[in-house]
């Protein structure tokens, strides 16, 4: 290799000892003017270095700050949809149907039940026809909202306190919360919010560590894989769940 022409690599830096006999020839009239040039090259490349460092630390920065901001809007809004679900439960004045459709909208609102609804069927989801996927999304959505207003009367004035969140992959947020009862010990209940197009959804429920999606996901399954695998069987036993 000629020598004036040679890059010798020290760590991740590269010092050009010979660009050309052009530079050659400008510097070759005094080792000292060589070294001066050797310095501001470095000097250019270490301020190079340094403001590729800051523009990352600060996109770093902005990114952290983006996702504290996101968790925290979790939080907020599950305290929010928790204050809504105790104002309609606690108010005497509405009967079990005024109330279930409050429900209804809540779920609408809060929850993204299509989601819930295909992890629920699992990989069901995949052999479902699309006719069966939108029979089943709609099944879903009236189990969930028949099973849990049927359970409205076991509202006895708890409280709900949510205590603090943390960040689970870049778009979902788990918010720690507790159910407060002066008849026994509290129960604690988590969610895993998803932020997606500019919106809050819930996207499970976890109680006492047991997530409900995984839980339903697993009932389903057992009822398909008894009915040999068709997803019809899961569609009519839902269809007579409704009928009870």
């Amino acid at each position: 290799m000629n020598k004036n022409n040679g890059i010798r690599k020290t760590g991740s830096t590269l010092l050009i000892l010979s660009a050309s006999t052009l530079f050659s020839s400008l510097f070759a009239s005094t080792g000292h003017t060589s070294n001066i040039a050797a310095r501001t090259l470095g000097s250019a490349y270490e301020s190079s270095t340094a403001g590729l460092a800051t523009t990352e630390t600060i996109k770093t920065a902005a990114a952290t700050q983006d996702l504290k901001k996101m968790n925290e809007g979790a939080q907020k809004f599950i305290d929010n949809m928790a204050q809504k679900a105790l104002d309609f439960l606690g108010d005497s004045d509405l009967d079990r149907e005024k109330k279930k459709s409050q429900f209804r909208h809540l779920l609408q609102d809060s929850f993204d039940m299509d989601t819930i609804g295909r992890f629920s069927l699992g990989r069901y989801w995949r052999v479902a026809t699309p006719e069966q996927r939108q029979e089943y999304l709609k099944l879903f959505n009236d189990m969930v909202v028949d099973v849990y207003s049927s359970r409205f009367d076991t509202y006895k004035g708890q409280k709900f306190e949510t205590r603090g969140f943390h960040p689970d992959g870049e778009k979902d947020t788990i918010v720690m919360s507790f159910i407060l009862s002066d008849e026994g010990p509290e129960v604690q209940v988590d969610w895993r919010v998803r932020y997606k197009n500019g919106k809050y959804k819930i996207v499970d429920i976890i109680v006492e560590g047991v997530s409900m999606s995984v839980t339903q996901r697993s009932d389903f399954s057992a009822v398909i894989q008894r009915g040999g695998g068709d997803v019809g069987v899961l569609l009519d036993h839902l269809k007579k769940q409704q009928n009870l």
